[in-house]
C-alpha cells in the first residue's frame, strides 16, 4: 500500500537496522567493514569454487539434479528445498539451460517468463556479460557498461568458446548466467577459473569446505593480473576482510582473544590498509598469514573442514547474496525460469557456508518478501510464493533438533515480516485477538487507516495554500481519486494473498476506505449551509466513490452466508444527492429571502425617488435586479444535471491483461453500478432486456423526462415565434415605435433574447439525455459487455439492437422539432462511449492488432444506425464528420506497435517541447485530457496500454513503470 524505492538491496541493509525505505527490519545481523559489491563478488567466488567440477565451471560431466518424483532421495525436494513435493529440477538437465518449465515456479505459483531459448545467447557475451561491475544490487535493472564486441574472445580454459559473428549463437549455461546476474567481470571470472585450475588440478574430488579460498586467492593471484596496483590492492584488500570477518569478527567456532595466530592475523590485515602485502612464495609476510589462517580455520577435531566462511551472520549475508540472483536483472519482479538449476548448484555452497536445509528455506523465504517489497509491491506472486515457503519454515521450525543460531533466525526473520505487516499498529488500538479472522481483519483496517493518513500528509505538504473553501474541496477532489487508486491496489496485490486466511479481505479493506473518506468528507461539509460549484463537485465526486467502494464490497462478498450485507451495513451512506437537495433547497430559501427582505424595505422605506438623472427609477428596483441576477449566476455555475455526471471516472493508466482474474475496473468507474434490479431504482425505468432477437428499449423514465422537457421548450419557442408574429402585424403598434425597437435591439424579434436562451437549453437538455441514455440506461450493453474478454465474441450487434429500439422509442416521444438535434447529440455520445470503451475501458478489455478489422466493422455498422434512422435526420457528411475521431484512434490499433511507440515518442516530445529526447532521458507522461484523438500522446499511450504483445509490455515498463496486471 505504501510506495517503496525499486533500489534498495541486502547489503544496504547489511549496514542498517531497518531497510531503507521500506519500513522493514533487516532479521540477519549486521556486517561491518564489507560493502555490497564485496559481498556480492565473494559470494560468486565461493559459489564457483563450490561447483568447480560442474558443467559450465570448468568440469565435463553433465549434471544430475534428482527429485523425489523421479525416485530420488529427498536431497533436492521441494520449492526451497523442503518436503513440499516439488523438486528443484528434473533428471538429466544439461549444462546448457533450456527447459521450458520449473518446478520451483509452479510450486511457488510464480509465473513462466516464456521466452524461447534464443533469448539467452551468447554471441554477444562481451555485451552480455562483459559488462563492468555496477555498484548496484543484484537486484538492479540494467547490466552495466562493458565493452562487448561483435565477436567473442574467451580462452578456452576459461570454459568459453571463441565464437565468430556469424555461427549460431547457442543458449547460456547456468555459469553464464549466474555470472551475468551476479555482475561479474570478464576479467574476474577469467581471473579465479584460472587460479583454481592452478590451485586445485587434480583435486576435483575434493570438497569445498576443505578449501580456505581466500587464502588460496592471494596465493595465486598476482599483481600482474590486474590493471593496475591500486586495483589490485582494492582486490586483496576484500580477501583480507573476509578473512577478518570469518575468522576474527564472526568466527563460528568461539575465538579466544588471546589467540596468538589471532592477533598474528589481526597485525597484517591492519598493514595493509596502507599498502599491499608481498604475496610471493619467499615473503615472510605470507608464511605467517598462511599459518595464522590455516590455524584459526582448522580449530576444530575434524581437520578436514575448514570453518573461514560458515560464522554467523557472514554466511548468511553471503547465501543470501546468492539467492538474489535469482530475480531477472531486466525485471527485478520476475524470477528466472532457470531458478531449478541455479538453487540446485547454490546447494553446492551449504558445507562452506554452514547452511542447512532449514537455514536455506528460511532465507529463500525472506529474500522472496523483502524483494516484493523493494519493487514497489508491484508483483503479488512474489508475496505469493514467500507465503508458500512459509509453510516450508513451518514444518522445519516442527523439529525437535532444531539448532540455536536456526531458532534466532526464525525469530528474527518473522518479526521482521510480522513488524513490517503490523507497521500500522498504534498505541490505544483495538487489541489483536486469537482468531485468525479476527487478526487479518484487524491488520487490514489498521493498514488502510495508516496509508489514508499517508495520503492525506502527502496531499498537506504539496498543496499550495490558496481561498480556504477551494482549498478545502481540491483536496477533497484529490483525495477521493488516491482513495480509489488505494482500494483497486488493496484488492489486486493484497486481498488475493489475505483470501487464503479471510474470504473478505477486499471487503474489508473497501468499508475501512468508505468509512475513513466519509469522516473527512463530514468534516468537510459540517457548517456549510450553502450550495458553491466546488461543493458540488466534491459531493458528486464522493459519490461516484462510494458506488466504486460499495460495488467492490458487493463483488468480494459474494461467497459470504450473508452476500456482504454485514459489510455493507458497515457502510453509513454519504447520502450526496440528499445533500445537494438539501443545500440547493437552503440557497433558494436565502435568495428568496434576501428579495423578500429587499421587498419589504422597499415597502415601507421607498421614496420613490429617481437614483439619478441618468437613472430616473426607484433604488430598490436596481438592488431587486442586482439580486436576480446574481441569483441566476450563481444558480447557473452550479454543476447539476451535465453530461458530466454520466461519464465515468477514467481508470488509473495501467497495462491490462486479457486473463485478469480481478474483477473488470469498467464497472468502477461507471457512474451506476448496481444490479439490474436497482439500475432500474436509480434511473426510474425499465432495465435493459434482449429476448432473444426481441429486445426492449432501456430508456429510462427520466430519459424520457427529459424529452417532455425538450418538447416543452419547443412548444414555448413555437408559441413565442406566433407571439411575435402577432406583434409585428398588431395594428396598434405603431410604425415608428417598431421602426426604433429595430434600430435599439438590430433585430425585428421581439424575442431574440429569450429565443436563444431557449435553444440553448435545448442543446443541454438534449446533451444531457443523450448521455444519460448512452451511459446510464444503456450500461450493460455498452459498459458490461462490448468487447469485454475477446472482441470476437462481444461484438456490437446486441447493442445495436438495444440502441434502435431506444431511438424509436425517443423519435416517437419527440416532437418532430427536437428529433435532428437530440439524434446528434445520441450519436455524438455512443461515438464516445466507444472511444471510451477502446482507450479507458479498465483491465477487462485488451486488443491486438488484429481486432481492428472487427472493431472498424462495428463501428461501421453504428455509423449506420445513424444515416438510415428517421428521414434524413442526420446527414450523411454529418456522421462522418463526427465519426473521424473515432475512426482515426481505429486506425491508431492497425498500427505495428513498434510505429506507436515512435510516434508517441514524436508527439510527445513536440507537445512537452523538450525535443529530441537524448541519451539517458525519459519520456514524460502526457496528460490526460479525455480529449481523445490520433494526435494525442495520451491517447496514443492508452492503445498501447491496452495492446497485448511483448514489445508494448517491455516498452511500458522500462518508459512508465506501467507493470502488467494479471
Amino acid at each position: 500500500m505504501v510506495h517503496h524505492s525499486r533500489r534498495e538491496s541486502f547489503s544496504d541493509m547489511a549496514n542498517s537496522v531497518v531497510c531503507p525505505d521500506t519500513d522493514l527490519l533487516w532479521p540477519f545481523g549486521k556486517l561491518d567493514g564489507l560493502d555490497r559489491d564485496e559481498i556480492r563478488e565473494t559470494a560468486y567466488e565461493i559459489f564457483f569454487a563450490a561447483c568447480r567440477s560442474s558443467p559450465g565451471f570448468g568440469g565435463r560431466t553433465a549434471l544430475t539434479f534428482y527429485s523425489k518424483h523421479n525416485g530420488g532421495d529427498n536431497q533436492g525436494d521441494g520449492a526451497g528445498g523442503g518436503g513440499s513435493g516439488s523438486g528443484f529440477g528434473s533428471l538429466g538437465r544439461k549444462e546448457v539451460v533450456t527447459t521450458p518449465t520449473s518446478r520451483v515456479k509452479r510450486a511457488l505459483g510464480l509465473k513462466m517468463l516464456k521466452r524461447s531459448p534464443s533469448r539467452r545467447m551468447s554471441t554477444t557475451i562481451g555485451t552480455a556479460l562483459g559488462a563492468k561491475s555496477a555498484p548496484s544490487s543484484p537486484g538492479n535493472g540494467s547490466i552495466g557498461g562493458g565493452g562487448g564486441g561483435s565477436s567473442l574472445h574467451i580462452s578456452q580454459g576459461a570454459g568459453f568458446l571463441t565464437v565468430p559473428p556469424s555461427r549460431p549463437r547457442r543458449p547460456l549455461t547456468s555459469a553464464e548466467i549466474m555470472r551475468q546476474q551476479m555482475r561479474v567481470t570478464e576479467q574476474g571470472d577469467t581471473r579465479l577459473r584460472k587460479t583454481l585450475t592452478r590451485t586445485l588440478v587434480g583435486q576435483t574430488g575434493r570438497g569445498a569446505e576443505t578449501i580456505i579460498l581466500p587464502l588460496e586467492l592471494l596465493r595465486h593471484v598476482k599483481t600482474s593480473e590486474f590493471g593496475d596496483v591500486h586495483e589490485y590492492q582494492i582486490w586483496q584488500r576484500r580477501q583480507l576482510k573476509v578473512l577478518e570477518a570469518g575468522l576474527l569478527l564472526h568466527p563460528s567456532i568461539p575465538l579466544d582473544k588471546t589467540n596468538n595466530f589471532a592477533m598474528r592475523l589481526r597485525e597484517i590485515i591492519r598493514q595493509s590498509e596502507t599498502k599491499p602485502i608481498d604475496t610471493g612464495k619467499s615473503s615472510e609476510t605470507m608464511s605467517t598469514l598462511c599459518n595464522a589462517v590455516v590455524s584459526l580455520a582448522c580449530r576444530n577435531a575434524n581437520q578436514d573442514v575448514c570453518h573461514w566462511a560458515d560464522g554467523y551472520p557472514l554466511n548468511v549475508h553471503l547465501y543470501v547474496a546468492l539467492l538474489q540472483s535469482i530475480f531477472d536483472i531486466r525485471d527485478e519482479t520476475l524470477v528466472l525460469d532457470e531458478i531449478d538449476e541455479l538453487l540446485e548448484l547454490m546447494k553446492k555452497t551449504w558445507s562452506m557456508l554452514g547452511i542447512t536445509r532449514p537455514v536455506h528455506n528460511l532465507c529463500f523465504t525472506w529474500v522472496l518478501f523483502h524483494q516484493y517489497i523493494v519493487t514497489s509491491q508491484m508483483e503479488p506472486d512474489l508475496l505469493g510464493a514467500s507465503h508458500a515457503m512459509l509453510a516450508e519454515v513451518a514444518n522445519d521450525a516442527k523439529k525437535s533438533d532444531r539448532e540455536a543460531l536456526y531458532v534466532k533466525l526464525l525469530t528474527s526473520t518473522l518479526a521482521s515480516m510480522q513488524g513490517w505487516t503490523e507497521k500500522s499498529q498504534e498505541k490505544g488500538d483495538v487489541k489483536l485477538v486469537d482468531s485468525s479472522g479476527d487478526r487479518v481483519d484487524y491488520y487490514i483496517r489498521a493498514s488502510i487507516k495508516n496509508s489514508f493518513s499517508k495520503v492525506i500528509e502527502n496531499m498537506k505538504t504539496k498543496t499550495a495554500v490558496t481561498e480556504e473553501g477551494q482549498e478545502a474541496a481540491k483536496m477533497l477532489l484529490e483525495l477521493a481519486k488516491e482513495t480509489e487508486e488505494l482500494a483497486l491496489r488493496e484488492r489486486e496485490c493484497f486481498s488475493p494473498i489475505l483470501k487464503r486466511w479471510y474470504s473478505v479481505a477486499a471487503g474489508v479493506a473497501s468499508v475501512s476506505l468508505h468509512q475513513c473518506y466519509g469522516s473527512i468528507l463530514m468534516q468537510y461539509l459540517a457548517g456549510r449551509s450553502t450550495i458553491t460549484k466546488e461543493t458540488v463537485e466534491v459531493l458528486q465526486t464522493a459519490g461516484k466513490l462510494e458506488k466504486v467502494l460499495v460495488q467492490m464490497v458487493v463483488e468480494e462478498s459474494e461467497e459470504c452466508d450473508d452476500g456482504g450485507k454485514g459489510l455493507v451495513r458497515e457502510m453509513v451512506p454519504y447520502e450526496v444527492d440528499s445533500i445537494i437537495l438539501r443545500l440547493l433547497k437552503q440557497w433558494t430559501e436565502e435568495k428568496l429571502k434576501a428579495v423578500h427582505e429587499c421587498l419589504s424595505r422597499a415597502k415601507e422605506a421607498e421614496t420613490w425617488n429617481p437614483k439619478s438623472k441618468s437613472e430616473p427609477y426607484a433604488q430598490s428596483a436596481g438592488e431587486l435586479m442586482k439580486l436576480a441576477k446574481d441569483a441566476i449566476d450563481e444558480f447557473f455555475e452550479i454543476p447539476i444535471g451535465s453530461k458530466q455526471s454520466y461519464i465515468p471516472t477514467l481508470p488509473p493508466l495501467t497495462r491490462c491483461n486479457r486473463d485478469s482474474k480481478f474483477v473488470k475496473l469498467w464497472k468502477k468507474a461507471t457512474p451506476c453500478t448496481a444490479s439490474g434490479e436497482d439500475l432500474n431504482n436509480l434511473s426510474g425505468g425499465a432495465p435493459v432486456i434482449a429476448d432473444g432477437n426481441h429486445p426492449r428499449p432501456s430508456t429510462s423514465r427520466g430519459t424520457q423526462r427529459l424529452y417532455i422537457r425538450l418538447n416543452t421548450l419547443h412548444f414555448l419557442s413555437t408559441q413565442l415565434h406566433s407571439l411575435n408574429k402577432a406583434l409585428s402585424l398588431n395594428p396598434k403598434v405603431l410604425p415608428a415605435a417598431r421602426k426604433r425597437y429595430r434600430e435599439r435591439t438590430n433585430s425585428s424579434s421581439y424575442f431574440d433574447f429569450t429565443q436563444a436562451g431557449i435553444e440553448t437549453a435545448c442543446q443541454h437538455v438534449s446533451e444531457v439525455a443523450a448521455y444519460r441514455l448512452i451511459f446510464l440506461d444503456s450500461y450493460s450493453v455498452f459498459y458490461e459487455s462490448l468487447y469485454t474478454g475477446d472482441v470476437a465474441n462481444a461484438r456490437i450487434k446486441p447493442a445495436l439492437r438495444i440502441l434502435k429500439q431506444n431511438l424509436t422509442l425517443m423519435t416517437a416521444i419527440l416532437a418532430d422539432r427536437a428529433q435532428a438535434l437530440a439524434m446528434r447529440e445520441v450519436m455524438k455520445a455512443s461515438f464516445e462511449v466507444v472511444l471510451t470503451v477502446l482507450l479507458a475501458g479498465g483491465h477487462s478489455r485488451v486488443f491486438y492488432r488484429s481486432d481492428h478489422e472487427l472493431i472498424e466493422e462495428d463501428f461501421e455498422s453504428l455509423k449506420k444506425v445513424y444515416c438510415t434512422c428517421g428521414e434524413g435526420l442526420i446527414p450523411e457528411e454529418v456522421v462522418d464528420r463526427e465519426a473521424e475521431t473515432v475512426e482515426g484512434v481505429i486506425q491508431l490499433m492497425s498500427q505495428p506497435t513498434e510505429q506507436l511507440m515512435e510516434d508517441f515518442s514524436i508527439v510527445t516530445c513536440e507537445s512537452s517541447g523538450m525535443g529530441l529526447v537524448g541519451t539517458g532521458q525519459k519520456l514524460p507522461m502526457p496528460p490526460t485530457t479525455g480529449r481523445w484523438n490520433r494526435s494525442d500522446p495520451n491517447t496514443i499511450l492508452r492503445v498501447l496500454c491496452y495492446r497485448d504483445d511483448r514489445v508494448a509490455n517491455q516498452f511500458l515498463k522500462k518508459s512508465f513503470q506501467l507493470g502488467k496486471r494479471r
